[in-house]
């Protein structure tokens, strides 16, 4: 294990005084394994496969190396009627990946889900239904706190996005708060994100600093990942 990568993520986790925090980025170096795996998995892919392949597989890859890989850290396989979960029961944490908007990875960004959720999905994660507008120029008007949840657990989920121009990823884990009329996940908590570098072993600041100075480009939200 990369100790210096490790050492890097807990001193930024006990910043904020979060123990569940604490305990994901102790054990971020399997979740960017797990990411890798899944892009391996992606890149395999020809021009002959089905369209929708790359994510496909990409998906399935991650899920099951999060399950093999933190196994030893006490989590197992979770699935309620096809959301698929990596879950630790002891220490009430569950890990869902899902796929984000451009901004995902972005430290200073507002990430949403590229992929709108069904009411069951919405319901078991407890998410909060926020109709404000442009949350991601208005990063304030999010709710303050998480929901509570029928899992009885710290929902984190793994957001990533694929850039196909140049084959790169983008990842964070983040807590999710809210989501919009179409079923997006629009709010997560900007306060305790951790920004995944696929590139180097380096942590990437994840204390946003939203003031007048800054402008987000707002870009129409993508389907293509799964």
């Amino acid at each position: 294990m990369n100790s210096a990568l490790t050492n890097n993520y807990l001193e930024q986790g006990r910043v904020n005084d979060d123990t569940n925090k604490e305990h994901l980025v102790s054990n971020i170096i399997h979740v960017r394994e797990a990411l890798l795996r899944g892009l391996s998995a992606r890149k395999r892919m020809t021009e002959n496969n089905p369209v929708t392949s790359g994510g496909q597989y990409f998906y399935g890859d991650v899920v099951r190396a999060l399950r093999e890989l933190l196994k030893s850290s006490g989590y197992e396989k979770e699935s309620t009627r096809n959301v698929e979960l990596t879950i630790n029961k002891n220490k009430a944490i569950a890990i869902y990946l899902c796929s984000g908007c451009e901004q995902t990875g972005n430290p200073l960004g507002v990430p949403q889900s590229s992929t709108d959720k069904g009411d069951f999905t919405l319901e078991l994660f407890g998410l909060n239904y926020d109709n404000a507008p442009n949350l991601d120029l208005f990063p304030e008007l999010l709710p303050l706190s998480n929901p509570k949840n029928k899992l009885n657990c710290d929902i984190w989920f793994l957001l990533h996005n694929f850039d196909k121009s140049n084959n790169m990823l983008k990842a964070e884990l983040t807590r999710p708060i809210s989501y919009d009329k179409k079923g997006y996940v629009t709010g997560f908590d900007l306060e305790n994100r951790i920004i995944i570098d696929m590139e180097r072993d380096e942590i990437i600041s994840i204390k946003p600093d939203f003031n007048e100075d800054i402008d987000f480009e707002i870009d129409e939200i993508s389907k293509d990942n799964v």
